[in-house]
């Protein structure tokens, strides 16, 4: 009996410490987890290699390789200084892989990049990780003509796993638990200096190594996995999720891709990568413009029903536009739900084929990406900066090119847009954000000159000194010609003169884009064709309304060229020349 008993209190002793142990789990999990994944800064032996020549590059860049195999990810950032207002050559370029390799690459004591380094940083099989590594990359391609392949800025992975945008120094902080010195005097200090400090040498090396470390936990946000399962989520899962913001800027990727009302509530939190360098001031960033995107919370598709006059079901369409039919006395009511109007006419087409259908099936009110069903936005799939240019027949019933998003997911599509932008901006050489030809007007340096003159000497001539006001007399006597005496008259002609004028290579994107399309590249289905598949493969929508197609314009318009219901210029300029010769058969 008393051998049972203590059996008992045994089991009892175990099972109470069992559930103190659990409570205390419970109670500190957050803590255990963040010891458990520490930065590998702290827990992991990290290793810095100086290269300073080519000749000893070759061992470190075959072990970065090879540590590539495994997991194709590298830091990625560089350091450089400004000497009187002026950047120089980039001077150190870092790169650090997963497993604590940090090989520092002093560019200034080279005189040109080794071949196995510009083809690792050119291989965009290899992601190069950071915050704004664009323009780095940029810096790298004008002071040494390497390009670098897939750069990814770790803020669009921070949105896409729910987390706010932030700098290098918040991210690690936030996501690896480990304080990047960010102290101004060594992000300030000489990098081309004969021989660099250890403070110099382990700020540079935890940059591109944190940003590896974030990358890392930031793909465990984005594949979730119980607590338990301590595997790294597979690169190739991993990689369809991030291919579309690689070599995309970010701040030119929010601007696209938020909304205001988003903007507003996230540039609190939003932060770039904080650069100082050498006797270079911080100077304020532009205000990025963005478009004032409207979330509905209600249905967009009400889904009414349209029939022709003997009862033939012709498409469906909102209860807007079904009550202006019955307004004008176009057509009747013949039931309330579905709400079904019968038009008093017979129109000019019914539905046809699949392209038919398509407009007779019922839409859902959900995110066609995910399924999301409170919130959306209208995505245009084919953006309306190349759709208002395109003929009226084709600028006419788009809505199978307008679709549902969630916010979030409308956020990631039209981040992803602008690299289709971009690449069309280059092969249609048609300027899109940045370039001499996006401005319709530019400042004429020489008038703007003048015109500061005139200011300068109307209304502070006493206070200048007189070897200042005669280099700004002859500043305003160069320029006109036809006097030679300074008088108030043309001071003041001079202090309202124009300084804008038109700029002769301006081009509008979308305007030049559809022109070449139309002329050189296949036709303005082809255009259509190339977005509707950029959104298929960048965001793998999972619910699509049925008959949803890639080529539904050219099915469309073959169809009407069918009827004889299309002129033949327009089936020139979307590409379907083929289609001519039916369409005037039918018209005869």
């Amino acid at each position: 009996m008393n051998s049972q008993t203590a059996n008992n209190t045994k089991r009892w002793a175990l099972l109470a410490a069992s559930l103190g142990l659990v409570y205390v789990l419970v109670r500190q999990r957050q803590y255990i987890w963040k010891t458990l994944c520490r930065s590998p800064l702290q827990l992991q032996h990290k290793r810095i290699e100086v290269i300073t020549s080519v000749n000893e590059s070759q061992r470190i860049l075959n072990e970065l390789k090879s540590h590539c195999e495994s997991f194709k990810v590298l830091g990625f950032d560089c350091e450089w200084i400004t000497v009187g207002g002026t950047r120089r050559p980039v001077a150190l370029l870092q790169l650090s892989s997963h497993k604590g390799l940090c090989a520092l690459f002093r560019l200034c004591c080279m005189k040109q990049i080794p071949r196995d380094l510009r083809e690792l940083l050119e291989d965009d099989s290899v992601i190069k990780v950071g915050v704004a590594p664009q323009d780095d990359a940029m810096k790298l391609s004008h002071d040494f003509g390497v390009g670098v392949a897939s750069t990814l800025d770790l803020r669009y992975m921070a949105i896409m796993s729910g987390h706010p945008a932030e700098g290098l120094g918040k991210l690690s902080q936030t996501h690896l638990n480990y304080v990047l010195d960010k102290n101004w005097r060594l992000a300030c200090s000489n990098w081309e200096a004969p021989q660099l400090e250890a403070a110099q040498l382990n700020y540079a090396a935890n940059d591109a190594l944190a940003a590896v470390a974030i990358f890392q936990k930031l793909s465990r946000d984005l594949e979730p996995r119980t607590f338990w399962d301590w595997r790294q989520p597979k690169f190739e899962q991993l990689r369809p999720k991030i291919e579309p913001f690689l070599d995309v800027d970010f701040t030119k990727g929010l601007a696209a891709g938020l909304g205001k009302s988003e903007t507003d509530n996230s540039s609190s939190r939003l932060t770039g990568k904080a650069k100082h360098k050498r006797n270079k001031k911080p100077q304020q960033q532009p205000q990025q413009q963005v478009r004032n995107l409207c979330t509905l919370s209600k249905a967009f598709y009400d889904n009414c029903v349209l029939e022709a006059p003997d009862g033939e079901l012709l498409c469906t369409i909102d209860r807007r536009k079904a009550s202006w039919y019955l307004n004008q006395n176009l057509g009747t009511q013949i039931s309330e739900n579905p709400f079904t109007v019968r038009l008093n006419f017979e129109p000019a087409g019914r539905a046809v084929g699949d392209v038919g259908r398509y407009y007779q099936t019922p839409k859902e009110n959900q995110c066609v990406v995910c399924g999301r069903r409170d919130a959306y936005i209208r995505k245009n799939v084919v953006p309306r900066e190349y759709r208002k240019h395109f003929p009226v027949v084709m600028k006419s019933h788009t809505s199978h090119d307008i679709l549902l998003l969630c916010p979030s997911c409308h956020q990631l599509s039209n981040i992803s847009d602008n690299k289709i932008r971009n690449k069309l901006a280059s092969t249609c050489e048609a300027p899109f954000s940045h370039g001499e030809g996006v401005s319709k007007y530019h400042d004429d340096q020489q008038l703007r000159n003048v015109k500061s003159a005139g200011k300068a000497l109307l209304s502070q001539s006493d206070r200048i000194p007189s070897q200042k006001v005669a280099q700004l007399q002859k500043t305003l006597l160069d320029y006109y010609t036809d006097t030679t005496e300074i008088t108030p008259e043309l001071l003041q002609k001079a202090a309202d003169l124009e300084c804008r004028v038109a700029n002769e290579s301006y081009c509008q994107h979308g305007k030049k884009v559809v022109q070449i399309y139309r002329d050189k590249f296949g036709g303005l289905v082809e255009l259509e064709r190339l977005w509707r598949e950029h959104f298929l493969r960048t965001m793998q929508p999972r619910f699509l309304p049925e008959l949803w197609n890639v080529n539904h314009n050219a099915d469309r318009l073959e169809v009407r060229a069918s009827e004889g219901r299309i002129e033949n210029e327009d089936l020139v300029v979307a590409g379907l020349e083929s289609a001519i010769s039916i369409n005037n058969v039918a018209r005869s």
